[in-house]
């Protein structure tokens, strides 16, 4: 009769010692979350930012720990990215140049998404374009694929016979003359749309398609496109524009493009 209390108390120790395990773990949940991170890739120039977001599905704790390079908040050889996702560029392009930005959940850290950021040299650079035989006012003759809805203009320019470059001052053109404009930054593929600014009889955009869409050397997306001032359209600074209809975005490169009286 001992030995039957006896091991009757152990059961009770064993089941009160499984319930008071089973009341500890009932307070750590495991979720099933999934972040994305956007965009998904990106190229940024040297010392340039960018804004990334992180959706977050599967728990109602949508607070994320944002990191580059592996680093929380980033260093100076990778890029900063603050606790809102907005990164900005080292001040120099690091080696290799394709940097991981990653949102880690707060409710729970074994769960992450991530972005590819590749970084460029800066837009004051010109970036000269060797267009294959034959074509005269297109750029790299490569596809690619969509890179990104975000958009970004860096720089922009003129196309020269088959070369390309871009200038810091934008371009030049004289009232009634025409010009083939190259535009590189982010996002810019096939469906965007592009126009300058002011009144829209002073100068005409035909739209780019095709192998127009391309990129530089070092891989920034890019497009050529052609323009024809009016005779009598008022000399003076517009901004080159390119939207995204799908998505509703807009960029503008301020005073990319200068009018000049004709004869000047």
């Amino acid at each position: 009769m001992i030995r039957g209390n006896g091991a009757a108390r152990i059961f009770l120790v064993l089941v009160l010692g499984v319930l008071l395990l089973a009341a500890a773990c009932g307070g750590t949940q495991i979720y099933q979350i999934v972040i994305t991170v956007s965009p998904k890739s990106a190229y940024v120039p040297a010392t340039s930012s960018l804004q990334f977001s992180a959706a977050v599905a599967g728990t109602p704790n949508s607070a994320v720990t944002w990191s580059a390079g592996g680093v929380v908040g980033g260093n100076s050889t990778v890029g900063f990215i603050n606790t809102s996702g907005f990164y900005r560029a080292p001040g120099s392009v690091p080696s290799p140049n394709q940097v991981t930005i990653t949102a880690t959940s707060q409710q729970q850290d074994i769960s992450s998404g991530s972005a590819t950021v590749t970084v460029v040299p800066q837009s004051s650079e010109a970036h000269t374009v060797q267009v294959a035989s034959g074509q005269t006012i297109s750029n790299i003759n490569v596809q690619v694929s969509p890179l990104t809805p975000t958009l970004s203009i860096y720089a922009a320019g003129a196309c020269s016979g088959s070369t390309c470059s871009t200038s810091a001052t934008g371009v030049q053109v004289a009232q009634g003359g025409s010009a083939t404009l190259f535009v590189v930054g982010n996002g810019i593929v096939s469906g965007t749309v592009y126009s300058v600014s002011g009144n829209p009889g002073d100068v005409s955009v035909v739209q780019p398609s095709g192998s127009q869409f391309g990129q530089t050397n070092n891989g920034t997306p890019s497009v050529t496109f052609d323009i024809a001032v009016s005779a009598s359209a008022v000399p003076g600074l517009r901004n080159i524009m390119v939207s995204n209809p799908a998505t509703g975005e807009l960029s503008v490169f301020v005073g990319g493009l200068l009018i000049t009286p004709s004869g000047q």
